[in-house]
C-alpha cells in the first residue's frame, strides 16, 4: 500500500464567492459613455420587455424547446432510478416553467413543497411553486474560512454561503431543503445570474421608439398634406360672391381633405402657366426603409437571446444548409443550457428526494438528458431499422400510436411454413439437412440463418459469433458493475483470424474490421446516452449489428 498524500483544505475555506456588488462602467476615452448605462436597469424593466412581440418569441421558443428535452434519471440502485423518474415526471412541465424565469429576470426562485405519500410511505415533491424574482432574496450564512495553522489570534475570514431565501412579507426565510434557487450563466458566485435581456434593452428600446415614429410617418404621408398656390391681389367669383384667390385656394385645400370636388380658375400667366396650382408634401424616403430598420433591431434581440434568425422568419435566399446549421448551433446551445440545469436538479431535487425516501448512503441519482441534434438522431434512427429489419426488437405500438394521433393494434397471423418435398412424406426435412433449424432449439451462432453459403463466409460466420460473445460478456460485466454509465468501450478480439478468413471475400478485410469496430462503439456510445434505450436489449443489438456487418460483406458492400 502507497502512503496517501496529505488532503488540501476541505470545505467552505477560500474565496468570498457571493458576486460584487461594484459597477463597471465601459466609456469612451473621453469621457463620453460607449451606451446605455444598463446597471441602472430593474426587474420591473425587465418584465416590461417581454411584452416585445420578438422578446416573448425568443424566450417562448426557450423554453417550449426546453421542456421537450428528453431525460432519464440514472442510478447504480434500480429502484432509486424508477423512484426518482417517476417522481421527475409530475413535476416536470412546472420545474421547466419556474427555471424559465431566470431567462428574462437572471434567476428564478423556487418552492419546493415535500408531501407524504400514505399509501406508498414515501415523501414525494407534490409540487414546485416559482416565486416573483422582486419579492426575493438570497439568504446568507456566514462561515469561518481557512486561517493560518499554530496562529491562534489569527481571525478567520467569514465565507457567505447560500442559506434559503428571503421573502418579501415573511418573517422566516424558506429553509434550505424547501429552496430551489437557480441562476442562469452564474459568474463569480453571483446568484442574481446574468439577466438575457439586458444585451437586448437597446435594440428593444429603438425598436419601440421606431414603432412610434413608423407611425406618425405612415398617417402623416399616407394622407400627405395638401399645398395650393393662388395670387393674392386677384379676385374670384364664388358661387355670388367674389373672394380673394388666396381665401378661395383656402376652400379648396379644405373640400380636397373632406373628400369633395375640386374645380380650380383656369387663369393663366404671360408664361402660359395656371395662377392656381394644387401639389402634395411628399416625403423622399419611403415606408420600406423603415421596415428594413425594424427588421433589423428585431434581429439584433433574437441574437441577444441566442435565437438564431432563421427560427422564426424565413430566409432571403433558399438555403436548405444555412437553416440546418443554425438549427444545429440552436440544438447544441439547448444542450449547454440542460448542462447547467442538471447540476441544480441534481443537487436540490434529487439528491434530497434520494436521501428522504432511500437514506443518505443509498446511491446516487442523476438526471441525465439525451443529447439533441440531427446526426445523432440520424445514426440512431439507421441504427434502429437495423435493429427491427433484423427482429432484435419490435416497435412499441402504443407509443407509436400515440405519436401519430391513432390507434394501432397487432395482427398476430399462425401460419406454417410450407415443408421441404422429399421421399418419405412423414419424413422431418430438418432431419437430413444440417441447413434447417430445428425450431425447438435456439441457435445464436451469427449468421446461422442464411442458406448455402461459400466456405469463406461460413468460417467468419463462426469468427463473427466468437466476437458476438467477447463483446456481451463485456457488456454484462460493465452492466454489473456500473460502468455503462461512464462509457464501455467494446473489444472484439479476434483481429487476425477474421482478417485471414476474409481474404478473398471483401476487397479490404481489415478496413472492413475496422468499420465493424468503429460502428458498434458509436452505437454504444450513443445508446447508453439514449433515455428510451433499454440495455437489457444490449446483447440482441450486439449481435444483430455484427450480424448485418456481415451480410454487407457477403453482398459486396464492405
Amino acid at each position: 500500500m502507497y502512503k496517501k498524500a496529505k488532503p488540501p483544505v476541505l470545505g467552505e475555506a477560500f474565496g468570498n464567492w457571493s458576486g460584487r456588488d461594484d459597477l463597471f462602467m465601459y466609456s469612451l476615452p473621453g469621457g463620453g459613455f460607449l451606451q446605455f448605462d444598463l446597471s441602472k436597469l430593474t426587474i420591473a424593466d425587465y418584465r416590461q420587455m417581454r411584452d416585445h412581440y420578438q422578446v416573448q418569441a425568443s424566450l417562448s421558443v426557450l423554453t417550449f424547446m426546453l421542456h421537450q428535452l428528453d431525460y432519464t434519471v440514472v442510478s447504480d440502485n434500480k429502484k432509486i432510478a424508477d423512484f426518482c423518474q417517476e417522481a421527475m415526471d409530475k413535476i416536470w412541465t412546472r420545474l421547466v416553467r419556474g427555471m424559465s424565469q431566470a431567462f428574462w429576470a437572471g434567476y428564478s426562485p423556487m418552492v419546493l413543497q415535500w408531501e407524504n405519500d400514505l399509501d406508498g410511505r414515501t415523501v414525494e415533491l407534490a409540487k414546485v411553486k416559482d416565486l416573483i424574482p422582486e419579492e426575493c432574496q438570497v439568504n446568507w450564512k456566514e462561515v469561518d474560512g481557512w486561517k493560518p495553522p499554530n496562529q491562534p489570534h489569527a481571525i478567520p475570514p467569514k465565507i457567505k454561503v447560500f442559506d434559503g431565501i428571503k421573502q418579501w412579507g415573511y418573517p422566516y426565510p424558506i429553509p434550505t431543503e424547501n429552496s430551489l434557487w437557480y441562476p442562469v450563466l452564474s459568474e463569480n458566485g453571483d446568484y442574481y445570474g446574468r439577466k438575457l435581456l439586458r444585451s437586448a434593452f437597446q435594440p428593444y428600446f429603438f425598436s419601440m421608439l421606431m414603432h412610434l415614429f413608423a407611425n406618425r410617418y405612415y398617417e402623416r404621408f399616407g394622407e400627405p398634406v395638401p399645398i395650393g398656390r393662388a395670387p393674392y391681389d386677384s379676385e374670384v367669383t364664388v358661387g355670388n360672391e367674389t373672394i380673394k384667390g388666396n381665401v378661395a385656394m383656402q376652400q379648396i385645400l379644405s373640400n380636397i381633405r373632406n373628400r369633395s370636388v375640386v374645380v380650380l380658375p383656369d387663369d393663366r400667366d404671360d408664361k402660359g402657366n395656371f395662377d392656381y396650382q394644387v401639389e402634395y408634401l411628399e416625403s423622399q424616403m419611403r415606408g420600406a426603409d423603415f421596415e428594413r430598420y425594424m427588421t433589423r433591431l428585431d434581429e439584433e434581440i433574437s441574437l441577444a437571446l441566442f435565437t438564431p434568425l432563421l427560427v422564426l422568419r424565413t430566409a432571403d435566399v433558399g438555403s436548405y444548409n444555412l437553416g440546418t446549421g443554425q438549427t444545429q448551433v440552436y440544438l447544441w446551445m439547448l444542450n449547454a443550457i440542460s448542462g447547467d440545469w442538471a447540476e441544480y436538479i441534481n443537487k436540490y431535487v434529487l439528491k434530497p428526494l434520494k436521501n428522504y425516501n432511500f437514506g443518505e448512503r443509498a446511491p446516487k441519482a442523476e438526471i441525465r438528458f439525451r443529447k439533441l441534434g440531427t446526426q445523432q438522431q440520424e445514426t440512431l434512427r439507421a441504427v434502429l431499422s437495423e435493429v427491427v429489419r433484423n427482429g432484435s426488437a419490435k416497435v412499441n405500438l402504443e407509443d407509436l400510436g400515440q405519436a401519430v394521433g391513432m390507434r394501432l393494434e397487432e395482427v398476430r397471423e399462425v401460419t406454417e411454413p410450407p415443408a421441404k418435398p422429399t421421399d418419405d412424406p412423414g419424413q422431418d426435412p430438418a432431419d437430413d439437412d444440417p441447413d434447417v433449424p430445428d425450431p425447438a432449439k435456439k441457435d445464436t451462432r451469427v449468421g446461422r440463418d442464411r442458406p448455402k453459403q461459400p466456405k469463406g463466409i461460413k468460417q467468419a460466420s463462426r469468427t463473427a459469433t466468437l466476437m458476438a460473445d467477447r463483446v456481451i460478456k463485456q457488456y454484462e460485466k460493465a452492466d454489473r458493475e456500473g460502468s455503462l454509465v461512464v462509457g464501455f468501450s467494446p473489444d472484439l478480439g479476434y483481429e487476425a483470424q477474421m482478417i485471414r478468413t476474409l481474404e478473398g471475400v471483401c476487397r479490404s478485410p481489415r478496413a472492413a474490421y475496422g468499420v465493424l469496430e468503429e460502428t458498434l462503439e458509436a452505437f454504444l456510445a450513443e445508446a447508453l446516452e439514449s433515455p428510451d434505450f433499454d440495455r437489457a436489449k444490449g446483447p440482441d443489438c450486439i449481435r444483430a449489428m455484427i450480424t448485418t456487418w456481415l451480410d454487407g460483406i457477403e453482398k459486396g458492400a464492405l
